[in-house]
């Protein structure tokens, strides 16, 4: 059963889009790992919500029901639809729990696309090899994204390895994280060799206080 997270669907109604405008977008991964929060991130840098909840204050958008705010981890999948480019991409955020994996199934059957979501700290998890399967399973496209890089000890290094030995040349990073002095700080696009450095680090999800940087070496 899909829960649908009403006050960014009736700003998004107000919009009409044609099929090959809509893309069905499943989170997946390990419970804990970041998903619910992957997703107030998004909502919040497409411009459809001012502030960013927070699964321990129990104000995130896709976990709302009252189990889920109480037990703090989702328990069913939560549809977020998302406006980006003139594209409404609906997000499937999936619970992370094996109890709940009718829930994954389901929503993994209704994708077009999978994130695989895996915590930069905990690493690579039971729930991210079974995120994998399910994708070999439907066949469906996937990418990795990792959380938790402003936490301290966190290896993006580690996961990238990790999951390369699992998986093979599958595997190879589009971003790099930037730490400095244990904090994070920006991040590297690979393909287009460009850096970009939060020049306030009490204000980093701001858009307005990134600077781009062009860099001329290699990466990794």
């Amino acid at each position: 059963m899909f829960t649908y997270y009403n006050n960014v669907r009736e700003v998004l109604e107000m919009n009409v889009y044609t099929t090959e405008k809509i893309r069905n977008v499943v989170l997946l991964g390990h419970s804990g790992c970041g998903k619910t929060s992957l997703v107030e991130a998004m909502a919040y840098l497409a411009g459809q919500t001012t502030r960013m909840g927070t699964v321990a204050d129990g104000s995130t958008i896709s976990d709302f029901d009252k189990e889920e705010i109480k037990r703090q981890f989702s328990i069913h999948t939560s549809v977020v639809p998302i406006e980006w480019d003139n594209v409404k991409i609906n997000i499937l955020d999936t619970p992370g729990f094996f109890d709940f994996v009718g829930e994954v199934e389901e929503a993994v059957s209704a994708a077009d696309a999978a994130i695989i979501v895996v915590s930069g700290k905990a690493g690579i998890q039971t729930g991210t090899k079974r995120a994998w399967e399910i994708c070999e399973k439907y066949k469906l496209p996937r990418m990795i994204f990792v959380t938790d890089m402003d936490i301290d000890n966190a290896s993006f290094k580690d996961v990238v390895l990790k999951l390369q030995e699992l998986y093979g040349k599958k595997i190879a990073p589009l971003h790099l994280p930037i730490r400095e002095e244990g904090q994070f700080v920006g991040y590297v696009n690979v393909i287009q060799k460009k850096a970009k450095i939060s020049i306030s680090f009490s204000n980093i999800h701001t858009q307005d206080h990134w600077k781009s940087f062009q860099l001329k070496n290699n990466l990794w």
